[in-house]
């Protein structure tokens, strides 16, 4: 019976890998990440201070790359929950994506929509893979009108 328990603690006690592999981790360590990740603080970025706004180009095309962000600001794995959503210019729908790292790696898309009867303010969930240390963050929105401006921060859980 001890062999049993010799296994059963070689497969539980194995260390964390430095990177999330999944494949690599026992049933214990993914059941303790996402124990430490879901019971983690909620953080907010910028903090203390307004959004950042982002610029439309023309009609459906995506204005000026705008660093939410900047490089080592983050220095933990994380993920991003949710965009809150702080002034939207325009009657309009929107569409926001968000990037990360020096190659600018897509890591999620959300649409928006202002109305007469919704102002499109708010915490809007965006999930995104799990982005590296020190990362920047940037952003860009298109508009159906074009030019138009959304002001945005980014909620995010650390790993």
């Amino acid at each position: 019976m001890n062999w049993v328990i010799a296994a059963v603690k070689n497969v539980f006690n194995r260390p964390e890998p430095a990177e999330v592999d999944i494949v690599a981790m026992s049933p214990y360590q993914r059941l303790h990440q996402a124990d430490e990740h879901a019971h983690s603080p909620s953080m907010v970025y910028p903090t203390l201070a307004n959004g950042v706004p982002l610029t439309g180009g023309a009609a459906w095309t995506l204005g000026a790359l705008v660093e939410i962000v900047p490089a080592s600001t983050i220095t933990d794995k994380f993920d991003i929950h949710h965009l809150s959503i702080e002034d939207l210019s325009a009657i309009e729908v929107y569409e926001i994506v968000l990037y990360y790292g020096a190659g600018d790696t897509e890591c999620g898309r959300v649409r928006i929509t202002k109305s007469t009867n919704n102002d499109g303010v708010g915490d809007i969930p965006f999930q995104t893979v799990v982005i590296p240390a020190n990362e920047r963050i940037r952003a860009a929105v298109a508009t159906e009108g074009g030019s138009d401006t959304a002001t945005i921060s980014i909620k995010y859980h650390l790993y």
